[in-house]
């Protein structure tokens, strides 16, 4: 066996087991499945769930992710002769920052995610091995490992027959599909919001000097922190998945 590899065989059984997983798994995913990705993720890093989440709202994000771009980009554009609406300008800038970092992980329509988080709901795909003890093994497995990922195999599964972890990771491995929505998504295309952002690109178009207008789109961006922080907690469970997968 080569320096960097984990090998066992398995009966007919088993491997046709394995192919059945891999058809079930190519029917439900946005990628083709590959054993040795999954299993290492199991091994390494406790990742034996998959969730295919569909974001419904994935349209909304992008549009508020927009806005808040459009935001950043004329504000930045705003310099004041008052140095205190200055320092409100740079502070403004970094909360849309960061409210554009919010975003940014729920912008996708479909996802994939590998999380150590079991779902409360029901897997749609689960396929343990059976021990098929009384077939000959014939059936070479074999998982390859960059020098880093055997070094880090050996360390969190010193002694253990791979055959073992192998039957182990199919046992938890499971899929989950699941369609989620945000219960306070109205925030993001809140008239007001896109009413703001106009004004800030009216105010750049125009080199208005009036203090106030830039002052009252501040002051609008930092009553509006509060909305967006609904709108993250309105993904709680989401980015719950999206989390335990780090």
């Amino acid at each position: 066996m080569s320096k960097f590899k984990a090998s066992t065989r398995l009966t007919e059984i088993n491997a046709e087991q394995i192919e059945q997983l891999r058809r079930e798994y190519n029917q439900v995913s946005i990628s083709k499945f590959s054993l040795s990705e999954a299993f290492k993720q199991y091994a390494l890093h406790n990742r034996g769930y998959v969730v295919i989440a569909k974001n419904r709202n994935f349209e909304e994000f992008g549009k508020y992710n927009q806005t808040l771009a459009n935001l950043h980009t004329n504000i930045s554009q705003i310099k004041s002769s008052d140095p205190e609406v200055n320092k409100r300008i740079n502070s403004t800038l970094r909360t849309l920052l960061k409210m554009k970092l919010d975003i940014s992980r729920l912008r996708f329509k479909t996802s994939e995610i590998r999380t150590s988080v079991k779902p409360d709901f029901e897997p749609i795909i689960n396929a343990s091995l059976h021990n098929d003890s009384h077939s000959e093994r014939k059936k070479q497995y074999t998982i390859s490992f960059t020098e880093k990922e055997h070094s880090e195999y050996k360390l969190k599964h010193p002694n253990v027959d791979f055959s073992k972890l192998l039957f182990s990771f199919c046992d938890e491995f499971s899929v989950y599909e699941k369609e989620f929505s945000n219960s306070s998504i109205n925030y993001a295309v809140d008239e007001n919001l896109k009413l703001c952002s106009d004004s800030a690109n009216s105010y750049v178009v125009n080199k208005k000097e009036k203090a106030v207008d830039i002052v009252n789109i501040l002051n609008f961006i930092d009553t509006f922190k509060n909305y967006h922080n609904k709108i993250i907690a309105g993904s709680a469970n989401l980015i719950a998945y999206i989390d335990g997968a780090k």
